[in-house]
């Protein structure tokens, strides 16, 4: 059975070299919880903060192939975001002492600010061009033809994006239309579908 979270007790029981799979919509870890750092090897992370005022979640981010999951827990010891699987994704442990791994913490800070640049570009500009990045980005980075992205349910792309339900909507139909997503596979239980991608009408729409 696949975990639901990385709790303490969870983390300490979990051999250091085994990776971590979650299917997507799956709770990772929640904002305050201790554990470990890890790097994603496969899929997509979404983090969420959790609004002072009323205590409802926003958007904080991403994470994907490469980039690192609770690395502020090797400063704080603890989460500071909730973490949620955006995609079916695997995490794998990332070497968690800082005197050792210095270097390696530095490349990895570097990659989450380029993160953070991709995800201001997802929500400026026009509605187009947002759902295309966002689908650009969830493209595997070592990804051959025929391309395949596993999209997340429009809720989520909306959030994402800073676009409503509909607006999404009406942006994949026209991609649809033009010919630059081909939906393979819709699952019906958790939303979402798997979408093969033309690269080339994508950057054209």
């Amino acid at each position: 059975m696949l975990p639901t979270a990385i709790a303490t007790e969870q983390a300490a029981a979990v051999t250091l070299s085994a990776p971590l799979c979650f299917e997507r919509g799956q709770r990772i870890h929640e904002a305050g919880a201790m554990g470990f750092p890890w790097r994603v090897s496969q899929g997509v992370v979404r983090f969420d903060t959790t609004e002072a005022g009323n205590g409802e979640l926003s958007f904080a981010g991403l994470a994907m192939e490469g980039d690192l999951v609770g690395a502020e827990v090797l400063m704080f010891g603890r989460f500071a975001y909730r973490a949620t699987a955006l995609t079916a994704c695997q995490l794998v442990p990332w070497p968690g002492h800082l005197d050792k791994d210095e270097d390696k913490l530095l490349r990895a800070l570097a990659r989450s600010d380029q993160r953070t640049a991709d995800v201001v570009a997802l929500r400026s500009g026009q509605a187009m061009a947002r759902v295309c990045r966002l689908i650009e980005l969830l493209l595997p980075p070592s990804a051959t033809a025929p391309l395949k992205a596993e999209l997340p349910p429009l809720r989520d792309m909306a959030e994402i994006t800073a676009l409503t339900i509909e607006t999404v909507s009406r942006m994949l139909s026209g991609l649809r239309r033009l010919g630059a997503l081909e939906p393979e596979q819709e699952r019906r239980g958790n939303g979402g579908k798997t979408c093969l991608v033309s690269r080339e009408l994508l950057a054209a729409a």
